[in-house]
């Protein structure tokens, strides 16, 4: 940083503050921290003799390599330490409140002639909550092993926790020290819909006295949250729980809720209304730390049973009893429906997924085996969305034939459902996993950058190494490079991006230079995709930042969306580079009748001075069925190294074009030399060759590839002239298989759909 450049930006800012100071303290002025720790006032600072203006500039050429110990404080009594001054500019750094880790501990009041004769106590005089700051209202045990803390604006998910929004919190954000040696454990926590309040889960019951510290929470619009940093007392749990309410979900299903989260259920007993016990056919899936319980009667439990459950040693998570103890639950099997649940559909949906569709909602996770072993249940998950859903994880990739059996289920009323086996032909994911961006990211734990790279699919990594060969360019000079195997992580909640630390990639600082533009070309081992598939070898260009400098709180925008390259494609432009991770993520686009299946990220683009970068919206093959504008809303996609979410963008002036392809309905041979083809839609064709002739599978001359005799005139038949057929071929089976030259679209501009060869027909 120049020092002169910093004198003359001091002597400014002083200028256009000289005035009264509006209140006491902090007092308007320079402090100087580190081993000088001077205070210059304001007044002091236009009045010094020579000599004492020799100092001031010494002194503040020894901090030059430490500004953050160098603090400037305006007549208003807002300030900011030099470094901020530059790094955030003065609006942004003057507009943060003042902490009092700003100062040190004591000042020398420097007289106008350069000597001292008293102290300040600058740090002292900092109000750490303002009238009118963000701040943390209340913190207060609700249970044993909840805590609930409220704040006085909303509060930005993304800054609490490590998913940016809820469970697992980011380091150092939310602590809870003990003080009387009743440890809290690992904590989790949750967010109101209002943003207002946080309920923090413990490990372990909270009593006595704990140090609880809340630090670099943001509010939605970015503004910064005071720290708190309390000793808090949290009174022992000793309120007994009980049950709140018995609720009648469906035939055979009843969910209990007690007045506060369980540690443990105890013992559950069964009976009938008339005594005699419960063999079988009742359950219940009660987790540690739940405060709700549902009781499923299978189809053993007759319709028209009353089945009494005793709960007995029932506990909250401060060990108190239920109450009373024991208590006792009655509940009445409904009738059953009369129709059965079946299997609907089979579909598999990734290299080692598959999804098994029912008619209805069941009562419980059904079983699934595959070539006859039984899948793990954790394995068998219900879809968040849709409760006939369910989605099946196989032990290993899913290639060709398989027998898959459905058994052991049955829906809510209790009607049983028959073992259904079926012969599902599963197709091997064999392409390679391609890297759809790069960028460079600066990790909000360790403050490091980063190359974060972004696949076209999810990945697997396998003590995941990368290295590869390239050229760095500094000051106009270009260099190589070679990069030896450095270690890959996985991104821990997107299965498509991997990083890896650029100080270990880049080597020594002999190739690792801050400012210089890299271009690799890298190799992976060990990264693959779910059907183990090696990825293809990636390319990356990027410019290498400063470690240790935190991430920005930049935010980005959207400047345009528009119809991409295809019906299949929606181009959305943001006003900067963005981060890889965010701005792939399919589930932050949303399109009124379509389906954003997945995004492909397109390199930034510098041009005049201005950075741009496009996401590409993949939209699902025939899910946008009509053309015309739609409701876009974008929202949660980041800056490039910034730390903070885009304001949510919504826009409802762009049209559209359906995506729906047209097909082959029928295919009939109509004479000798001729197929009619039948389509889904009006279609209209050019002049390109649109399919080749198959004879019993097998490709014949080239010069019998024909045109689908499809015009400028839109038409839902076509008559294809092919060479002439005798009865020999006719037996053996004619098919047409598209090429790629095919031309023949609908209205929409969407081409002919051929997935399979299409069979001819007399």
């Amino acid at each position: 940083m120049n020092k002169k450049v910093v004198l003359s930006v001091l002597s400014t800012t002083l200028v256009a503050s000289v005035a009264a100071s509006a209140f006491a303290a902090p007092k308007d002025g320079i402090y100087i921290g580190g081993n000088i720790k001077k205070y210059y006032s304001t007044d002091v600072l236009f009045e010094m003799t020579p000599q004492a203006k020799a100092t001031y500039a010494s002194e503040l050429n020894a901090m030059a390599s430490d500004f953050n110990n160098v603090v400037f404080v305006d007549y208003k009594g807002k300030g900011a330490s030099i470094e901020e001054l530059f790094t955030k500019g003065s609006k942004v750094a003057l507009g943060e409140p003042l902490k009092k880790e700003d100062f040190a501990d004591l000042y020398k009041v420097v007289n106008k002639d350069g000597s001292s004769t008293a102290t300040e106590d600058a740090r002292a005089k900092v109000d750490p909550t303002p009238t009118g700051d963000l701040k943390v209202e209340s913190v207060s045990a609700i249970n044993g092993t909840t805590v609930e803390v409220k704040f006085n604006k909303e509060v930005d998910a993304a800054s609490l926790f490590a998913d940016d929004k809820s469970g697992a919190f980011d380091a150092n954000v939310v602590a809870i020290k003990t003080i009387d040696n009743v440890e809290a454990g690992n904590l989790s926590g949750k967010l109101s819909e209002d943003g207002k309040t946080l309920t923090v889960t413990t490990e372990k019951a909270v009593s006595k006295r704990y140090n609880v510290v809340i630090d670099g929470i943001k509010a939605k619009d970015g503004s910064a949250f005071a720290k708190y940093d309390e000793v808090v007392t949290f009174a022992a749990d000793t309120t007994a729980p009980a049950i709140v309410s018995t609720v009648k979900d469906s035939a055979s299903t009843f969910t209990v809720t007690f007045s506060e989260p369980l540690k443990q259920i105890g013992t559950v007993t069964y009976k009938y209304a008339d005594g005699t016990p419960v063999v079988a056919g009742v359950s219940n899936n009660h987790v540690a730390g739940a405060d709700k319980v549902t009781f499923t009667m299978t189809s053993e439990i007759a319709a028209g049973k009353t089945v009494v459950a005793t709960i007995i040693g029932a506990q909250d998570t401060a060990g108190n009893l239920l109450t009373p103890n024991p208590a006792t639950v009655t509940m009445v099997k409904g009738a059953l429906d009369g129709v059965a649940p079946t299997v609907s559909a089979i579909t598999q949906t990734g290299a080692t997924t598959f999804t098994v569709k029912f008619s209805e909602q069941l009562a419980a996770n059904p079983t699934i085996s595959i070539e006859g072993t039984d899948v793990d249940a954790a394995n068998v998950v219900k879809d968040a969305t849709d409760a006939t859903l369910y989605t099946v994880t196989a032990p290993a990739v899913l290639d060709g034939a398989k027998t898959v059996t459905v058994k052991k289920f049955n829906d809510l009323s209790g009607e049983v459902g028959a073992d259904t086996s079926k012969v599902v032909v599963f197709t091997k994911d064999a392409a390679a996993p391609k890297v759809a961006s790069s960028n460079v990211v600066v990790d909000a734990t360790d403050s490091k950058q980063y190359l974060e790279l972004t696949f076209d699919k999810d990945v697997k990594v396998d003590t995941g190494k990368v290295n590869g060969t390239g050229t760095f360019v500094k000051d106009h000079i270009t260099n190589t490079i070679t990069v030896a195997d450095t270690e890959v992580k996985q991104d821990a909640t997107n299965k498509k991006v991997v990083r890896v630390n650029l100080d270990a990639l880049l080597g020594d600082t002999t190739t690792d230079v801050e400012g210089a533009t890299y271009n690799l070309d890298l190799k992976f081992t060990g990264v693959t995709s779910a059907a183990a598939v090696a990825v293809e070898d990636a390319k990356a260009t990027f410019t290498r930042g400063k470690d240790g400098v935190p991430a920005s709180g930049a935010v980005v925008k959207v400047t345009a969306v528009e119809q991409g390259s295809d019906n299949n494609k929606v181009n959305v432009t943001f006003d900067q580079a963005v981060d890889g991770a965010s701005a792939t993520n399919a589930a932050n686009y949303k399109i009124d009748g379509a389906v954003v299946e997945s995004v492909t990220l397109l390199p930034a683009v510098t041009a005049n001075g201005a950075t741009t970068q496009v996401a590409v919206l993949n939209l699902k093959a025939g899910s946008n069925e009509f053309t015309g504008t739609r409701n876009i809303n974008i929202s949660d996609v980041k800056a490039l190294g910034s730390t903070k979410v885009m304001e949510p963008f919504h826009i409802n002036t762009v049209e559209l074009k359906e995506n729906v392809a047209p097909v082959v309905t029928s295919a009939k041979l109509t004479g000798t030399k001729e197929i009619t083809l039948t389509f889904s839609e009006a279609v209209v064709g050019g002049t390109e060759v649109d399919f080749e002739v198959l004879i019993e599978g097998k490709s014949q001359a080239t010069t019998e590839n024909v045109d689908a005799a499809v015009d400028a005139t839109a038409t839902n038949t076509a008559k294809v002239t092919i060479a002439e057929v005798d009865a020999d071929k006719i037996k053996k089976g004619i098919s047409l298989k598209a090429l790629t030259s095919i031309d023949v679209k609908d209205a929409a501009g969407n081409v002919l759909s051929v997935p399979a060869n299409i069979v001819v027909t007399q």
